[in-house]
């Protein structure tokens, strides 16, 4: 049979084709997807001690950001000390533990990373130690360009090794922040003596020497001087106050993420590492004080920002100091 209309039958066609194909459009645009499962934490999972059992992730985020957000309370006889987190210049990694603490699948304990800086440790232990004293207080280096030593006197006051060692449990325990051990105050040895107080490195970029101070009679004295190499103008070494923090018998030398070591590759120890035979690591600027095989460089502004020194030097020093000794760079 020959059709009369055929453009209508086309059209109509084409318009039941266009509507099925649009139903087909619409039924799947208003299905809506299953919503993901939430990951929960099985019970007995911990960050840094804070209970996160059956949180999702950012429920446990916000409740483990809020224990690292306390305040340290330091308890000296009956006096309460606190130590806030910008005090210390602390940063934790709560983000990398709490996702990896969910996604655990059994109970357990997941630690935060921290860092903070130990020269403003250094100082909020001296300020609890001045404040809390009985009349008494410990002879003490006062920091600078020349170091003096600021004698005690004789009295009570509390152990200043026991205030340094809570503030460091509560840095990375949030749950020691509301309260530890009563810290007592004892009968003090104002005494300025080596054993007492260390060593402190002065390190003067003018003349770039490193002289090393201690306790003679009583007062600070220059008992040694090193002559070093200090950053070159483009890669000036920072002025400050800094503590030895790492110390390391025959390194390696890693090359640190600047541009000027980027195509570099480690050097293992050796005769040819750039470190010498000694690196004694400052707690911030990625700076510190180690030996050189580049003797000629010595006197002068040759380094990136570190402080060399003669490799018998580095190694005499090395000898003499400990992690916590105070540098003071000018």
């Amino acid at each position: 049979m020959r059709l009369r209309h055929p453009a209508s039958f086309l059209a109509l066609t084409l318009a039941l084709f266009v509507g099925a194909a649009s139903a087909s459009a619409q039924d799947t645009t208003t299905v809506p997807a299953p919503a993901p499962t939430p990951v929960i934490a099985v019970a007995g999972s911990l960050v840094a001690g804070v209970d996160i059992s059956g949180m999702d992730a950012a429920t446990a985020l916000t409740t483990v950001n809020a224990a690292f957000a306390q305040q340290i309370m330091i308890t000296i006889d009956t006096r309460v000390f606190k130590v806030r987190s910008s005090q210390l210049e602390a940063v934790y990694d709560t983000q990398t533990a709490v996702t990896d603490a969910v996604a655990r699948t059994a109970g357990g304990n997941t630690p935060v990373a921290a860092t903070y800086s130990e020269t403003k440790l250094k100082d909020q232990v001296k300020r609890i130690l001045r404040l809390s004293s009985d009349k008494g207080s410990v002879s003490e280096w006062v920091i600078r360009a020349k170091p003096m030593i600021q004698r005690g006197k004789a009295g009570s006051a509390p152990n200043g090794k026991l205030v340094e060692k809570q503030i460091r449990a509560a840095i990375s325990q949030p749950l020691l922040r509301a309260q530890q051990a009563v810290i007592p105050l004892v009968i003090i040895d104002p005494a300025a003596t080596l054993k007492q107080l260390g060593y402190v490195i002065a390190v003067s970029k003018g003349e770039r020497l490193v002289r090393l101070y201690a306790p003679v009679a009583g007062k600070a004295k220059a008992v040694l001087k090193f002559k070093v190499a200090v950053g070159a103008p483009s890669f000036p070494t920072p002025s400050g106050k800094f503590t030895i923090v790492i110390m390391e018998k025959d390194p390696w030398w890693n090359p640190p993420d600047s541009d000027w070591a980027k195509d570099s590759e480690p050097v293992p120890p050796g005769p040819g590492n750039p470190l010498g035979t000694r690196w004694m690591g400052f707690d911030r600027d990625d700076i510190g004080l180690h030996g050189t095989p580049d003797s000629g460089s010595l006197g002068s502004y040759a380094s990136h920002g570190c402080i060399r020194m003669f490799i018998p030097s580095a190694e005499k020093l090395y000898s003499l100091i400990d992690v916590g000794t105070p540098v003071v760079i000018f």
